[in-house]
């Protein structure tokens, strides 16, 4: 293999080479701007994130870095920025928790061994050219997750805000927990997150411009040092260790794996379906396209590299990548900056976390658990549709009663079944003649149509398949058996049948050859190519003969009247 063609196999993988080799000087000011500000923004939100899987500060770090570089190099998208979420990690620690029983350096191979998993999947699926599987995940199932995923994450935090050790990780337990501890408040804690939850609730609502997270912290951090707030026992996140992390292979047991595996599929599907739809607003947006399978393989090497990195599952992330948009990035390169910010980090300033309050960290974490609910979209549902608000509460439930991980499963599960419900019970319709103009439409009864005696019109409004056509063939017999006069022409209006399969086309067949031994003729009417060539398959096509298809209804129409005005007219002279 020549270089060059090395060159346009390694382009072809790594998309970042492309912006490279295509990159405009003019756009390193705006990129190194944009992501200097993502950079700085998400350094106290991903230590907040390591907090809530129970591990060390610095793995946010890690998992932040490895999750920048292993996107910047395969992503299709040039504004998405990578790094971990409120959402994963409330997922990935309801999985790794009850496995650890407690033991800190367990839990920091558990998060390694479920992001290498997660990355697997994701990797796996691109493999498999599998990026619409993300769209399992509906609207519904994905609301229901994230007012299930917020409460059990402000529960979560309530420990810290009191100051109180919790038990469990389920909600219910969780709040049982704090209610009985109250009388151990730590009041000071209290009384100092209580403050920084309403300065960034007010942030949010005044300033919404400003980084409330970064805001907080150094808030927070002057305060710690100007107070001495360790001394009252406020609880303080302590030293942290500089340096760049190690590439470092888990040490994997077959049962972890095992027991992680449904989480490492549940945190595939959400980080896609929340990544594929980040990205594809922002590529619309600033006028490019982008290639989901692509985006798959980036959320797979980022997860990847986050797991031999000692960091945890991650994501992409809406609000560093609104950041990146807003502040003019025009390219990846703005996440090699924010890759770049966090590796001078974690080499010369992670000592400035050492007097961070642990509460403050608490209060980040409700106050983006308040930001993911997602109640007017619920309110929005119950009005449109009481079935897929009936889905959303169920995996809200589902979560707050049995756990994150068996809850977005549930709602994987639901979103099929009501996929396989819609389509077994398809849509369809008897067309009338309207008196305007002659042609066949699905009207309402107050509209002025008339229906043709002794013809039958009938439309389906999807494809036929093995799954409806039991019901739709069923339904065919009862509105011939129940047409009053008896139906002597029965025509399908067959446009929207653009897919059959075989058991639908041998179902058909039957009641085609049922009907033609009653005297009803079967008609097919603006037949498309596909549904022709099912037909063929199982022989139909010739047995009911060319001589009964047509180009459209109304020609079918025409036809029945000419059919039986010449036959009556045959019947009078006889007689």
């Amino acid at each position: 293999m020549n270089p060059a063609s090395i060159f346009k196999y390694l382009q072809s993988g790594l998309p970042l080479i492309t912006t490279l080799r295509e990159y405009r000087i003019a756009w390193l000011s705006k990129d190194a701007i944009a992501g200097l500000s993502a950079c700085i923004v998400s350094i106290p939100s991903v230590i907040a994130y390591a907090e809530l899987v129970h591990l060390p500060a610095i793995t946010g770090l890690y998992a932040a870095l490895a999750a920048a570089v292993g996107y910047a190099l395969f992503a299709s998208s040039r504004h998405v920025i990578a790094g971990p979420d409120a959402a994963i990690g409330l997922l990935a620690g309801s999985a790794i928790l009850p496995l650890a029983a407690g033991d800190p350096s367990r839990i920091v191979t558990l998060a390694a061994v479920l992001s290498i998993l997660s990355g697997a999947v994701l990797l796996l699926a691109a493999r498999l050219k599998l990026g619409v599987i993300a769209d399992l995940l509906s609207r519904p199932v994905l609301i229901g997750y994230l007012n299930g995923a917020s409460l059990v994450l402000i529960a979560t935090q309530l420990g810290k805000m009191f100051r109180i050790k919790t038990e469990g990780e389920e909600f219910f337990e969780l709040v049982y927990t704090v209610i009985g501890k109250l009388p151990e408040t730590h009041l000071m804690t209290f009384l100092f997150g209580l403050c920084l939850v309403g300065f960034l609730l007010a942030l949010t609502r005044w300033a919404p411009r400003v980084p409330g997270a970064l805001a907080v912290c150094a808030v927070a951090i002057v305060v710690s040092f100007v107070l001495d707030l360790g001394s009252y026992g406020v609880a303080l996140v302590g030293e942290v260790p500089s340096g760049v992390p190690s590439l470092t292979i888990p040490h994997l047991q077959w049962g972890d794996i095992s027991a992680l595996a449904p989480a490492a599929v549940a945190i595939a599907f959400l980080a896609f379906s929340d990544g594929i739809l980040l990205a594809q607003t922002f590529a619309e947006k600033n006028g490019y396209e982008i290639r989901p399978n692509r985006e798959l393989v980036a959320l797979g090497s980022s997860n990847i590299l986050a797991g031999l990195w000692q960091g945890f599952p991650v994501s992409a992330s809406q609000s560093r990548t609104s950041i990146v948009d807003s502040a003019g990035g025009k390219s990846q390169v703005a996440q090699l900056v924010v890759a770049l910010g966090l590796l001078l980090f974690l080499l010369f300033l992670t000592g400035l976390i050492a007097l961070l309050p642990k509460v403050a960290l608490g209060a980040i974490l409700i106050v983006t658990a308040m930001g993911m609910l997602e109640v007017a979209s619920l309110s929005g549902l119950y009005k449109v549709d009481r079935v897929e608000f009936a889905i959303a509460m169920g995996v809200t439930l589902a979560i707050l009663i049995a756990g994150v991980v068996p809850g977005i499963i549930l709602g994987l599960l639901l979103s099929l079944i009501s996929v396989l419900v819609e389509v077994s019970r398809p849509g369809d319709a008897v067309l009338r003649r309207r008196l305007d103009d002659g042609r066949f439409h699905d009207c309402r009864d107050d509209e002025a149509a008339e229906s043709v005696p002794g013809l039958l019109v009938y439309r389906l409004y999807a494809p036929l398949n093995f799954a409806n056509a039991r019901h739709v063939m069923t339904r065919i017999r009862t509105l011939v058996d129940e047409a009053d006069p008896p139906v002597k022409w029965l025509v399908i209006d067959a446009q929207a049948l653009h897919d059959m399969d075989v058991t639908a086309a041998q179902r058909f067949a039957e009641l085609h050859r049922e009907l033609a031994e009653e005297g009803v003729d079967v008609k097919i009417a603006d037949a498309p190519r596909p549904f022709l060539e099912e037909l063929a398959k199982v022989g139909l096509s010739e047995e009911i003969g060319r001589q009964d298809f047509f180009v459209s209804v109304k020609k079918a129409a025409e036809a029945f009247d000419q059919y039986y005005a010449v036959r009556d007219t045959k019947s009078h002279v006889v007689s």
